[in-house]
């Protein structure tokens, strides 16, 4: 039963694993380019492969502590566009107040599409 947990965690790892290695593909070269692709199709993998073996390695005491820092980076990613850059996990739009700034009004074009599109809701 406990070498099925640790498959499932390993999976989960994993998972980590690439969406960290993604991110800083991405910060590093940006999104489009062949730089950028080619560095994706490398490194991903090798930092997956990496990683799972690193955790594998480690003595069973340390295991889910080394596998669990790839969720670890994840969640700290996740506060920080929360709290420090400001974004939203709702789907819902911007009303014009939002979008035009605490300081600013918005023009009457937008308090009039924003009115005809929550008129339609």
């Amino acid at each position: 039963m406990e070498f099925f947990i640790f498959l499932i965690y390993m999976s989960m790892v994993s998972f980590a694993m690439a969406f960290v290695a993604y991110a800083i593909v991405i910060w590093l070269f940006g999104a489009t380019g062949k730089l950028s692709r080619y560095t994706q199709i490398f490194i991903i993998p090798l930092a997956i492969i990496g990683w799972d073996l690193l955790t594998i390695t480690r003595p069973i005491e340390y295991r889910y502590y080394v596998g669990g820092v790839p969720m670890a980076v994840i969640a700290i990613m996740l506060l920080y566009y929360r709290f420090v850059k400001g974004g939203s996990w709702s789907k819902e739009e911007p009303t014009p107040m939002e979008l035009a700034g605490k300081d600013k009004k918005p023009s009457a074009k937008a308090l009039k599409y924003a009115a005809r599109k929550n008129k339609k809701k």
